[in-house]
Order: structure tokens, then sequence, then C-alpha cells
């Protein structure tokens, strides 16, 4: 195998925000720097304008007019008695519920719960929990139910949402949202529509969705309230912080009196709306919606966002434990990623690859893990297909380790690959154009060129790889270890 380092043959620099910027994300940024009132708008009931919430699902709609983004539609598995069980739980005792065994803490980890990898049988959080052994004085709290499928959390202590979620919908149960909110949410809406050049209704559905979770929202935020007045974190890292839909739960960790993180957990770069903001968010009401710090993978993806908040390169600790323990040699394998654009013809490239290349080489496909329990529906031939294998591992890092080439559109494991020793192909499309751009070098059409980039992939020497420290900042831990006791420096002398 030729001889690679994570991302050190990136053809384009960071900096280069606007060739690298979708036409949904520019609209976005656009609308912005004007700055009509109404995106300073706040509705009854909230504190921060309604624009915060719905500015990253406005966005999505417009990118699949351009970029044939695909939203995952599953069925709902709800039933009474499965909600009168939860709710039941919510209001028994319990070990992991971290509003009524909230205790006094400094640093707080506010996750998902959906970054998880094992660890000897037990779940640890490759997100942060690296950074929480760490930290003295440290929790985490996710927002999934706890043990996880994975297992007991290796870090401890470790609580769960789920509690406190089960108790907010059974007080909100038929309750309406503040009077005048749906209306005035539809007016903006439209309004919204109107400046970015679209039908009047084309957000539509994004206010229903808006109205159903306003009706939730009170009482989860009373509940978050409630664990915050016990923990009194000075610090605390929230996962999707830069998803400005989650405004009000900044807001009160704001209200709190915490400084509010966001480690990186995924790609981010121009054309990702929750990480690139236009000049309205200088307004106090806005920055309210948004974390005060993000802690990047690396320069590279620091250089390669707008965002108010200050931008520290830290690492990535999972990736530089796991990396070191990747095999220096690979069989003939491909591992093909999904990004959730294109099913059809993804489902139908896959299936040509494998007849294209044989039995000369074994391939396994990842869906997207948002798509994943719909991979069946979405990827009819795949899914039919016995030897095409379906990746389901918890930690992709597992399947890097024995992989010689990754193939896709625009992943941040076609950047994390590099760092495993394996060969990146990119296909074509315009999802991949605003994403990774060249950066992988000339991105691939159809089967046939894939099958001929195979033919110069040299796959019978060892590999001898190292991540650049432009897109992997090395030693994280040490990194995060000096930039925390600056940041308790700061937050002491205020």
């Amino acid at each position: 195998m030729a001889d690679e380092s994570a991302g050190g043959s990136v053809n384009r620099d960071a900096r280069d925000l606007d060739g690298r910027t979708s036409e949904a994300v520019k609209a976005i940024l656009e609308f912005e720097d004007e700055a009509p009132d109404s995106l300073l708008e706040v509705l009854p009931g909230t504190t921060v304008p309604f624009w915060a919430q719905v500015r990253v699902q406005i966005a999505w709609a417009l990118a699949e007019q351009h970029t044939g983004s695909v939203t995952v539609a599953s069925e709902s598995t709800w039933t009474r008695w499965g909600e009168a069980k939860r709710v039941a739980r919510g209001y028994f005792p319990s070990r992991w519920d971290a509003v009524r065994r909230a205790a006094p803490h400094d640093v707080c980890f506010y996750v998902s719960g959906g970054t998880l990898s094992e660890d000897n049988g037990r779940a640890r959080n490759w997100l942060v929990d690296a950074f929480a052994e760490a930290t003295d004085d440290a929790v985490v709290v996710q927002a999934r139910p706890l043990p996880s499928q994975v297992g007991l959390p290796i870090f401890r202590p470790t609580l769960s949402m789920e509690s406190a979620t089960a108790r907010s919908r059974w007080r909100e149960r038929g309750r309406p949202v503040a009077a005048g909110f749906a209306s005035a949410a539809q007016s903006l809406l439209a309004d919204y529509a109107q400046r970015l050049n679209q039908a009047p209704d084309t957000f539509a559905a994004i206010g229903q969705r808006a109205i159903r979770n306003e009706r939730l929202r009170p009482f989860q935020l009373d509940e978050l309230r409630h664990m915050l007045d016990r923990m009194r974190p000075k610090i605390v890292f929230y996962d999707n912080g830069s998803y400005t839909y989650n405004g009000e739960t900044l807001g009160a960790m704001k209200d709190a009196g915490a400084y509010v993180v966001e480690p990186q957990h995924g790609w981010i770069g121009p054309s990702h709306a929750a990480y690139n903001f236009g000049r309205v968010f200088d307004d106090p009401s806005l920055r309210r919606a948004l974390p005060d710090e993000v802690l990047t993978f690396g320069n590279y993806w620091s250089e390669s966002i707008r965002h108010p908040g200050r931008l520290t390169a830290i690492g990535k600790p999972h990736l530089e434990r796991q990396a070191a323990a990747a095999s220096p040699t690979r069989p003939k394998s491909l591992l093909v990623v999904s990004s959730r654009v294109d099913p059809d013809g993804t489902d139908a490239f896959v299936s040509d690859l494998l007849r294209a290349v044989g039995d000369e080489w074994s391939i396994s496909f990842r869906p997207h893990p948002g798509e994943r329990a719909e991979t069946s529906r979405r990827y009819p031939q795949i899914s039919a297909t016995p030897d095409i294998t379906i990746d389901t591992a918890p930690d992709v890092y597992e399947s890097l380790k024995r992989t010689a080439v990754v193939i896709g559109e625009a992943s941040t494991v076609l950047f994390e690959a590099r760092a495993f020793g394996c060969q990146v192909i990119a296909r074509d499309s315009a999802f991949a154009e605003s994403v990774i751009g060249d950066a992988f070098g000339p991105r691939v059409s159809g089967v046939a060129e894939t099958v001929a980039r195979l033919r110069e992939t040299p796959t019978d020497e060892r590999s001898v790889f190292t991540a650049d420290p432009n897109i992997w900042a090395p030693e994280p831990v040490a990194a995060y270890t000096r930039w925390l006791a600056e940041r308790r420096r700061e937050r002491s002398g205020q």
C-alpha cells in the first residue's frame, strides 16, 4: 500500500471559503448579512429569535434542491403502552436520572449519547470520555437512556436525561404553545421564504415541526434548569451546540453562569449551515443561541468555517489512539461510505462496482448513522446482495483498521481514513464538490473510473502513515489539559 498521510495531499487551502460554499449556505449567509428585522423577532414563550430555531432546517431544505440530498423517513415505533412504560420509568427512582442525581460539578459534558464505541464490554463515549477522564470534578450527561446497548458507561459519573424527557412528555400532553406563537411562526417562515426567493409555503412543514417542539420545550427546559441549579457547572460542553435549534438550551446554560463549549463531532466546513453565520449573529440575542467556543480537530477545520465564537484546535483522542493500533498491511478490501445523498445512485454504484471487481476485492457498505435503521429500504440492491457486507460496527475506526480503500462522496470518514493508512477515492456529485472539493484528488464519476483508480492502488506494500497535524492536532489530551487550565484561570478572574 502506498505511503499516505491523513489529508497531507489536501489540494485546496482551507481558507478558500467562498469556492467551497454551497449555494444553499450562500443564500443563508447573504440573508443574514442583510439582517432584516424579522431575523431578530423573538416569539412568545421563548428567549432567542425564531430564526435560530429554524435556520438549519431551512438550509437543509434549500440544499435538497441543489444536491439531491434525501431526507431519511422512518416508521414510527410509538405505542400507547410503550409511552406509558416510558413515563412510568421517568417517575420511578433511577441511578441514571441526571436531574434527580445531579450534584455539584465544575465541568459538565452534555452530549447526545450517540458517539459510543465498545471498550472491553463497556460503552466509551469517544467524543468526550478522554477529556472527561483528564478533568477533575467532571460529569457526563447524555440525552439517550442508560445503560446503552453497548453496555455500562466506562466513565463515571455518567447520567441520562431520559427520565427528565419522559416526565416532560407527560407534563406536555395536550398543552398548547404560548398564545400567538403558531401564527407568528408561520408568518415569519413565509417572510423568510419570500426573501430567499421561495414559494410562500415552502417552509410550512418546518413551522409545524417547530410548533410541535415548542409544546415540549418549556418542560424540558424546566428539567434542565433544575439540573443546572444542583450541578452549578462553570464549563459545559455541548456536542451539538452550534445547531441553533438548541438555542434555548444554550441560553439556559449561559443563564446558569456556564461557559458553553462545543467539541467538534464530525465534518464541518464552509457548506455546513450549522457552522457558518452571517452578520446578524453579531446581535447578542442570536449569540445567546451559540456556544462561546468550538474545539476543533485541527486548524484545517477551524479555518474552514465562519463562526463568531472562539475557535481552538484540540485534536481527536479517539482517532489518535485507534490509528496507532491500525494494521500496516491490509487485504484487498473496499469500504463504501454513505453520505445520505442520492441513495438510488449509491445503491446502483455499489452493486455495479461489485460486478466490476469480481472476487478481486471484498466490498463493505457503511450506511450513514442517520439511515442505518432504513438501510434495506433505501438500498435494496445492496441489502439483497450476499457478497456485499453491511458494515454496522458501532465504531467506524474498527473498520478502517482493516480496510485498504475507502470510497465516498462527502464525509469525515474520508479524512479519517487517511490517518489509518487507507487510500481514498472520492465520488463526484454536487454535494461532494461543496464539501470536500478536490481534497482527495480528482473525483470519480462512475464505476469505470473507480476501477481504473483501483488498478493504480498498490496493495502489496506496508503502509506507513501519520495523521496530518493540520487536520488532526497532535496530543489532544495534553492540549485539552492546557486549554482547560487556561479557561479555568479566565473564569476565576471574572
